[in-house]
């Protein structure tokens, strides 16, 4: 039991870490996808869509084929949506007691800030934090074009707004171990959409993004930057009232370079070489101490450093991410009475996209949404609904293997990535456990009597929700030292009593969020 006491420790030391720098703001319900949410028109109707729109940043941005809406002229928009989350931890000190360097991880974490075990204890590394990454600018701009003026039978589409996001700082509160992270993905697309009869509608778009990514906690990443490229095929089908859309999206994959501090101890920190070096020596008094390492499993330390030795140095590698494909459906209907009712479903393939992939599942989001025109004057309102996306069981790291960085002592640590570790990363990642959107909006044409000159306007709300992590992990034995169930490494809670509110004892985090946001936009059309 002791042995297990102190895998436990490990692996809650690192993922808590990385975990806590990781959780998501600009988040929900399509995971950190953002799939017209926010734009325009559309973010009225929760993010409805595919089979029509009511703005050109959501036609460039969604459905391309929705782009032969916009023959006839020059459309612009320019807008803005204002997104402000509420994202709440509470961990009960398994993440910085593990990577504190209790006496009793030696065989497992090699730490230079080794103390006699019973020094501390797990409560003494408990918080309750509220992120303060609470406000985020999100614009929208677009113009469409059509072209058959030129000869050319098509209308082409170009705009910029944000795709995907998430967003976390915790770094005001001393345990999280300086938890901060954030990813904004800027997208720049392009597409063209045609009439190919007076009831078929075809379209295609092509997305670069330039991402932002910032990852970890003390010691352990930095902001970095990539590109990234998409596209998007989709089709619509006129049956008299009624109007069906689908499309298909592809990957997106991001490479960022020397992002995430793989070891603090050279390019072998779990060998017993290694680990019974002065890097565990008590209060780095610089006396060796008898240690066998405990890491059984294969851990694959990469290494991006220079003057790197097995047992002193820092360690880098690249982390490569993919955002999921996707393919979505959606149905329009003129209902008369100047009623138009919209419903779309979209399937995020979150199982086949890399790094990702390890903490969540497949994921299928739904949303309607409803207009009333009055004269100039349209009421909109809108509903979505998403699956939790996050896996109820998390394996140990595959794309990352193991960590370094600096503990709530200043000391350093490495670690491999343990069962725990990654369920701790899952538990910062929580703002897309969102479920329930709604939203409300205006749009008024002929705004201020000027002819050519329209608002969209939109608030909304995504419901609060709280979930429990390290309970789903009882039942997993971790590989990379064997050990599983209370105690071990595999995930479930340092303590043995319930500790955070509302969970199980071996839970070890619940999270809570909530989100409002509120924007408008103006269109000029030619």
């Amino acid at each position: 039991m002791k042995t297990l006491r102190k895998d436990w420790k490990l692996g809650a030391a690192v993922g808590t870490a990385l975990s806590l720098g990781s959780a998501g703001a600009i988040a929900g319900p399509h995971g950190f996808d953002l799939h017209n949410v926010l734009n325009g028109a559309a973010a009225s109707f929760a993010g409805t869509s595919i089979a029509h729109t009511e703005d050109p940043v959501s036609a460039v941005f969604g459905n391309p084929a929705t782009l032969t809406q916009y023959y006839g002229g020059t459309n612009f928009m320019f807008g803005a949506t204002f997104y402000m989350p509420r994202a709440n931890m509470i961990h009960d000190g398994s993440a910085g007691y593990a990577t504190g360097g209790d006496a009793a991880l030696d065989s497992f974490v090699t730490n230079d800030g080794h103390i006699a075990s019973g020094t501390d204890t797990v409560s003494d590394y408990a918080f309750n934090s509220t992120s303060k990454a609470d406000v985020y600018a999100v614009p929208q701009v677009a113009v469409t074009q059509d072209l058959s003026g030129l000869g050319i039978p098509v209308v082409l589409g170009v705009g910029v707004t944000a795709t995907s996001g998430i967003g976390v700082d915790y770094k005001h509160t001393s345990n999280s171990l300086g938890a901060a992270a954030e990813l904004i993905n800027l997208g720049v697309n392009a597409g063209i959409g045609m009439k190919m009869s007076d009831t078929l509608d075809v379209g295609v778009s092509m997305t670069i993004t330039y991402a932002m990514l910032e990852a970890g906690l003390t010691g352990s990443g930095g902001m970095t930057h990539d590109i990234g490229f998409r596209g998007t095929l989709g089709a619509r089908k006129h049956m008299g009232p009624m109007t069906i859309g689908l499309y298909y999206q592809t990957e997106q994959e991001h490479q960022y370079d020397n992002i995430h501090v793989t070891s603090m101890d050279g390019s072998d920190p779990f060998s017993s070489a290694t680990m019974s070096t002065a890097i565990n020596s008590p209060d780095g008094s610089g006396g060796a101490t008898a240690v066998t390492s405990g890491v059984l499993g294969t851990v694959s330390v990469t290494c991006n450093g220079d003057a790197v030795t097995t047992s002193t140095g820092v360690c880098r590698q690249d982390l490569v991410a993919q955002q999921p494909w996707n393919v979505g459906l959606g149905v329009s209907m003129d209902m008369g009475n100047n009623t138009l009712v919209m419903a779309d479903i979209t399937h995020k393939a979150w199982s086949d996209a890399r790094f990702f992939n390890e903490f969540y599942d497949d994921q299928n989001v739904v949303s309607i949404g409803i207009q009333k025109t009055m004269g100039n004057i349209k009421l909109r309102a809108g509903y979505g609904y998403a699956d939790d996306p996050l896996l109820s069981t998390v394996s140990v790291g595959q794309e990352v293997m193991s960590i370094g960085g600096v503990n709530a002592d200043g000391h350093a640590y490495s670690s491999p990535m343990y069962g725990l570790f990654m369920s701790y990363f899952q538990a910062m990642e929580t703002p897309v456990i969102y479920k329930h959107r709604i939203a409300v909006g205006l749009g008024v044409e002929s705004f201020l009597g000027v002819p050519f000159l329209s608002l969209d306007s939109h608030v909304a709300i995504q419901l609060e929700e709280d979930k429990c992590f390290g309970s789903g992990q009882a039942n997993y034995t971790d590989t990379f030292n064997g050990t599983s169930g209370f105690g071990g490494t595999a995930g479930i809670s340092m303590t043995s009593t319930a500790d955070v509110a509302g969970c199980a004892a071996t839970d070890h985090t619940k999270a809570t969020v909530s989100s409002f946001h509120l924007g408008g936009a103006l269109t000029w059309s030619f």
